[in-house]
């Protein structure tokens, strides 16, 4: 066994071996340029730090998990074959790199039992990539619909086939050349090469037939290296690329394009994306990791009810505007670039992100398009007026702004929250501050969950302050409508008097406000403790500052299903707490819907669709209510006053009276505790 080895570049003539490093530097010089020419269009994009910022660890672990892993493709026939080609390849790719490092260095390893088993290694991850690109080959060309993106993936399957069937007839050749003793550490190899026994060639015949295999199987070689950069494959560079740049952070926290600051002060001459090259050079990547998979297509609740997005199809029409070069990146209006349509279909709910094997997130670039949309006058119809009433009084509503505080009318006396006041002082000497939301402070449904939770907040003895007609809206429409400018405004005001007063821990029923004042706004110099007022609630049940009642309202048995909105789950995280909380109600039954937790679809109302309707397609409130009403719950309980009204609403359309009622949890919580025992003591 000490005997088994390899030797490299056997039977090759040394003027062959000349050419084949010419060739092999002409290839990898053609695969640099291309790279390159790829790169400066990507570096035209908006300038960001070559390496952005966040935990190095976490950009790592999302690589491993990403790329080597393959987390998010594991679920379908079609990623089980990628995962086939992907570690196929990669096994030899890295077995080819240690053949020439034996060769072109001093070290010497390719001998006795390692090289036996690396060769067995070799074969059998060189059957797992010929099996994967058998797989997808038919499923791309009998098994689904034969599309031009379906097709534009031949070259490729082809390419890779020919390398592996090339390496292992090399490698029968091989043996039966040399007379290996070890044919059993080379199964593949091994039968090919008995194979050629039989035929009875002689020597001089095999060492021609192996050389002919060997260049033909370094020209496919070479040539891969060199289309790799032109062609479908260039996603094999550019997602573990696109993973390792892209910073870490929340789903639901949008990038900041510009700094109003900055436009102000004329540092900045353009206040918003306006054309391609505007984009951020991170995003233009982007668009050369796409895959054309379609698995954002699957998970787009948009598409699902026939609106006129498709994730996918904004991604590629973007990157042919990336495939035209720096003029047109530099000339096209991004406005035109991606139907309108589509991009006011979108909800932001993050459902295509979150299943992209390449992290793309295509819900950003989409608001990007509606911030070159409302630059250039085309906002969807409604939507301006939103826009106006922002800008006018504040809320999205256009209500009076002195009647944040209507909701507390029919409060109880000892429920009545402290309001801070400008003119009071500024320091606040509170627990925490409430934020009500523009939903909890205006909309008569949501203002009965805003006492809900004022109540809840009284009965754990908890401190608690609002900022009353001080509160103005987060932002969160302006930014997702494309008014960057105005949702700067809205959040430098916010931060100013929350800062102002002393603020560190805010607690909201809205997960929208959350985001927004938790994510969004450290950008702009905020540091704010924000929880969701299930996490809240949730800490006080804990610290025993809220006891369960036995038994609910009526004593009654029910079952409840929880939705989970899309801005508190999928995008930040945060599932468990309203769970922990249904299952701890008396006499409650808990169950899922068959969408739930990651999973769970879009009412429809996020993305600022709330304020408008593009009058295309179905209603996803209706869809999702459907799946809320299938699991037979008598109550489906929600944690956002966007979800609140999309499912009353889904569930007033159907004209049904026996249907489950939609509920917050704060009603649900508050019909089920007393004070607890350690109310009013300060610990959450």
């Amino acid at each position: 066994m000490e005997s088994a080895g390899r030797e490299i570049l056997g039977n090759i003539p040394a003027s062959q071996q000349a050419l084949f490093y010419l060739l092999a530097w002409l290839s990898l010089a053609v695969f640099s340029f291309g790279i390159a020419m790829r790169a400066r269009l990507w570096l035209r994009g908006r300038a960001r730090p070559l390496l952005p910022g966040g935990k190095p660890g976490t950009r790592l672990l999302s690589f491993i998990t990403g790329t080597l892993a393959q987390r998010r493709v594991r679920a379908t026939a079609t990623g089980h074959a990628h995962i086939a080609i992907f570690w196929g390849f990669l096994v030899l790719f890295v077995g080819t790199n240690l053949v020439l490092l034996e060769h072109e260095t001093p070290l010497s390893f390719l001998h006795g039992l390692f090289y036996l088993l690396f060769s067995l290694v070799l074969d059998l991850f060189g059957l797992l990539m010929l099996a994967g690109v058998w797989v997808a080959a038919r499923r791309r060309y009998h098994a689904r619909e034969v599309s031009d993106r379906v097709r534009g993936y031949g070259p490729a399957l082809t390419i890779l086939a020919l390398l592996g069937l090339g390496g292992f007839a090399l490698e029968g050749l091989r043996m039966a050349l040399l007379g290996s003793l070890w044919f059993d550490f080379s199964p593949v190899g091994a039968i090919i090469a008995r194979g050629l026994a039989l035929l009875q060639p002689d020597q001089a015949t095999l060492g021609a037939w192996h050389l002919y295999a060997w260049w033909l199987h370094a020209l496919v070689a070479f040539g891969f290296i060199a289309y790799l950069p032109f062609g479908r494959l260039l996603h094999a560079i550019t997602i573990p690329l696109h993973i390792l740049v892209t910073e870490p952070k929340p789903g639901g926290m949008l990038s900041t394009p510009f700094l109003l600051d900055e436009i102000e002060s004329g540092d900045r001459t353009r206040a918003t994306p306006c054309v391609a090259a505007d984009l951020h050079w991170t995003q233009l990547l982007a668009l050369d990791a796409c895959t054309e998979c379609g698995l954002c297509d699957d998970a787009c609740p948009a598409l699902a009810v026939g609106r006129p997005l498709s994730p996918r199809r904004t991604v590629v029409e973007l990157r042919q505007v990336l495939d035209q070069g720096a003029h047109a990146l530099d000339k096209s209006p991004l406005a035109d670039a991606v139907s309108p349509a589509d991009a006011w279909s979108c909800t932001t709910c993050g459902a295509c992100a979150d299943v992209c094997p390449a992290s793309i997130r295509p819900a950003e670039l989409l608001v990007d398009v509606r911030r070159a949309l409302v630059l250039n006058n085309r906002v969807a119809t409604g939507a301006d007026t939103t826009l106006t009433n922002l800008l006018e009084t504040g809320n999205p509503f256009g209500f009076d702004p002195g009647k944040r505080m209507a909701w507390a009318a029919d409060l109880a006396a000892d429920s009545k929250p402290v309001i801070l006041s400008t003119e009071q002082g500024a320091e606040a000497n509170c627990e925490l501050l409430l934020w009500v939301g523009c939903w909890g402070a205006f909309d008569e449904r949501s203002q009965k969950v805003t006492r809900s939770l004022a109540t809840l907040l009284a009965r754990a003895g908890v401190d608690y302050a609002v900022l009353g007609t001080e509160e103005r809206c987060t932002g969160d429409p302006a930014r997702r409508l494309g008014e960057e400018g105005l949702f700067q405004q809205l959040a430098t005001a916010n931060i100013d008097t929350l800062q102002h007063h002393g603020i560190k821990k805010i607690v909201s029923a809205c997960p929208h406000c959350v985001n927004s004042l938790g994510n969004e706004y450290r950008d702009f110099g905020a540091d704010f403790e924000v929880l969701h007022h299930s996490q809240y609630i949730d800490q006080l049940v804990a610290d025993g500052r809220l006891d369960w009642q036995p038994g609910n309202v009526d004593n009654s048995e029910r079952t409840v299903t929880f939705h989970d909105p899309c801005y508190l789950g999928r995008l930040n995280h945060v599932y468990d707490p309203p769970r922990r909380l249904l299952s701890a109600l008396p006499a409650t039954n808990t169950t899922e819907m068959a969408a739930t937790r990651q999973t769970s679809q879009c009412c429809g109302a996020g993305g600022a669709n709330a304020w408008f309707d593009i009058g295309v397609g179905g209603r996803m409130n209706a869809a999702r209510y459907e799946q809320a009403a299938a699991t037979g719950a008598q109550s489906v309980a929600t944690g956002c006053p966007f979800c609140l009204a999309m499912l009353e609403e889904a569930a007033s359309a159907t004209g049904e009276t026996d249907g489950p009622s939609v509920e917050d949890l704060a009603e649900l919580v508050e019909a089920s505790t007393v004070r607890g025992k350690n109310s009013g003591s300060g610990q959450a």
